[in-house]
């Protein structure tokens, strides 16, 4: 199923602390405000993984780590490269994902 482009914007007023509870709202279970909005007024499932966010964090620092690695090895500023603490932390973060996805089933 092909997705549609968004191309129309919808524009709407609210008060300082409607707008602080929506994004709270929106922010704590979506990356954005706008997808938020379009699955509540669509009268979509919302669905909160408490500890989401956490994992996400850990899979930023493990891909920075990787990327610092490989930057490093492309330079020559070293040769070999041992990732078993990588792939031991990815697993942890698996783990720990699949755990949280089964309990929202």
């Amino acid at each position: 199923m092909k997705k549609e482009p968004k191309t129309e914007i919808l524009r709407t007023r609210v008060s300082p602390e409607e707008r602080e509870q929506i994004e709270y709202k929106a922010l704590s279970s979506y990356r954005t405000v706008s997808h938020y909005l379009r699955d509540v007024a669509l009268d979509k499932p919302i669905v909160i993984i408490n500890g989401v966010d956490v994992l996400a964090d850990e899979l930023r620092r493990v891909g920075n780590n990787l990327n610092q690695i490989t930057r490093a090895v492309n330079a020559g500023m070293i040769s070999a490269v041992d990732l078993n603490e990588t792939r031991e932390e990815l697993k942890k973060i698996w783990q720990s994902l699949n755990s949280l996805t089964r309990a929202v089933r």
